[in-house]
Protein backbone atom coordinates (compact mmCIF):
# COMPACT_ATOMS: atom_id res chain seq x y z
CA UNK A 1 0.00 0.00 0.00
CA UNK A 2 1.70 3.47 -1.02
CA UNK A 3 1.58 6.37 1.47
CA UNK A 4 0.73 9.62 0.91
CA UNK A 5 3.41 11.80 2.01
CA UNK A 6 1.87 15.74 3.16
CA UNK A 7 3.61 18.44 3.96
CA UNK A 8 2.43 21.86 4.84
CA UNK A 9 4.38 25.12 4.80
CA UNK A 10 3.35 28.07 6.40
CA UNK A 11 4.55 31.78 5.17
CA UNK A 12 2.60 35.39 5.76
CA UNK A 13 1.22 35.19 2.40
CA UNK A 14 0.79 31.64 1.26
CA UNK A 15 0.17 28.09 2.72
CA UNK A 16 1.64 25.59 0.52
CA UNK A 17 1.04 22.21 0.51
CA UNK A 18 3.31 18.98 -1.11
CA UNK A 19 1.80 15.94 -2.04
CA UNK A 20 4.27 12.68 -2.71
CA UNK A 21 3.10 9.31 -3.26
CA UNK A 22 -0.10 7.86 -4.06
CA UNK A 23 -3.56 10.25 -3.53
CA UNK A 24 -5.78 7.32 -2.78
CA UNK A 25 -7.97 6.21 -0.31
CA UNK A 26 -7.20 6.24 2.85
CA UNK A 27 -5.36 9.06 2.45
CA UNK A 28 -7.50 11.24 0.56
CA UNK A 29 -9.76 11.06 3.75
CA UNK A 30 -6.70 12.78 5.80
CA UNK A 31 -6.04 15.12 2.86
CA UNK A 32 -9.37 16.33 3.33
CA UNK A 33 -9.16 15.91 7.22
CA UNK A 34 -5.66 18.02 7.41
CA UNK A 35 -7.77 20.60 4.87
CA UNK A 36 -10.22 21.07 6.97
CA UNK A 37 -8.34 21.47 10.07
CA UNK A 38 -6.46 24.17 8.16
CA UNK A 39 -8.99 26.13 7.00
CA UNK A 40 -9.35 29.52 9.31
CA UNK A 41 -5.09 29.62 9.17
CA UNK A 42 -5.94 29.90 5.38
CA UNK A 43 -8.46 32.63 5.48
CA UNK A 44 -6.40 35.54 3.64
CA UNK A 45 -3.77 33.78 2.14
CA UNK A 46 -3.32 31.96 -1.31
CA UNK A 47 -3.27 28.45 -1.30
CA UNK A 48 -0.77 26.64 -3.55
CA UNK A 49 -1.17 22.69 -3.58
CA UNK A 50 2.15 21.01 -5.48
CA UNK A 51 1.42 17.70 -6.84
CA UNK A 52 4.83 17.38 -8.43
CA UNK A 53 5.43 13.82 -6.26
CA UNK A 54 2.44 12.36 -6.62
CA UNK A 55 2.44 9.44 -8.71
CA UNK A 56 -1.35 8.31 -8.67
CA UNK A 57 -4.64 10.34 -7.90
CA UNK A 58 -7.76 7.75 -8.15
CA UNK A 59 -11.39 9.01 -8.59
CA UNK A 60 -11.70 9.82 -4.83
CA UNK A 61 -8.28 11.70 -5.13
CA UNK A 62 -9.86 13.93 -7.89
CA UNK A 63 -12.82 14.79 -6.36
CA UNK A 64 -10.87 16.03 -3.48
CA UNK A 65 -8.39 17.62 -5.61
CA UNK A 66 -11.74 19.61 -6.92
CA UNK A 67 -13.04 20.45 -3.69
CA UNK A 68 -9.47 22.33 -3.07
CA UNK A 69 -9.63 23.68 -6.14
CA UNK A 70 -13.32 25.23 -6.20
CA UNK A 71 -12.32 26.59 -2.69
CA UNK A 72 -9.39 28.42 -4.02
CA UNK A 73 -6.43 26.17 -3.94
CA UNK A 74 -3.87 26.55 -6.98
CA UNK A 75 -2.94 23.20 -8.04
CA UNK A 76 0.37 22.89 -9.94
CA UNK A 77 1.25 19.56 -11.90
CA UNK A 78 4.57 18.34 -13.24
CA UNK A 79 4.10 15.34 -14.97
CA UNK A 80 1.78 14.02 -17.81
CA UNK A 81 -0.11 12.36 -15.59
CA UNK A 82 -0.84 14.63 -12.35
CA UNK A 83 -0.76 17.65 -15.39
CA UNK A 84 -3.71 16.12 -17.35
CA UNK A 85 -5.79 14.99 -14.01
CA UNK A 86 -4.96 19.22 -13.05
CA UNK A 87 -6.24 19.91 -16.71
CA UNK A 88 -9.91 17.73 -16.29
CA UNK A 89 -10.11 19.46 -12.82
CA UNK A 90 -10.14 22.86 -13.70
CA UNK A 91 -12.23 22.44 -17.33
CA UNK A 92 -14.80 21.00 -15.27
CA UNK A 93 -15.00 23.61 -12.50
CA UNK A 94 -14.54 26.35 -15.42
CA UNK A 95 -17.55 24.86 -17.31
CA UNK A 96 -19.49 24.47 -14.15
CA UNK A 97 -19.21 28.13 -12.77
CA UNK A 98 -20.17 29.53 -16.20
CA UNK A 99 -23.39 27.50 -16.22
CA UNK A 100 -24.11 28.11 -12.48
CA UNK A 101 -23.81 31.64 -13.49
CA UNK A 102 -25.12 31.91 -16.90
CA UNK A 103 -28.81 30.48 -15.16
CA UNK A 104 -31.31 33.30 -14.34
Amino acid sequence: MGMLRITIAETLTEQRWTLEGRLVQPWVSELKSNWAKTETARRERKCVVDLTGVTFIDKTGEKALAVLFKQGAELIAAGVYTGYVVHNIEKKNRTANREERSTP
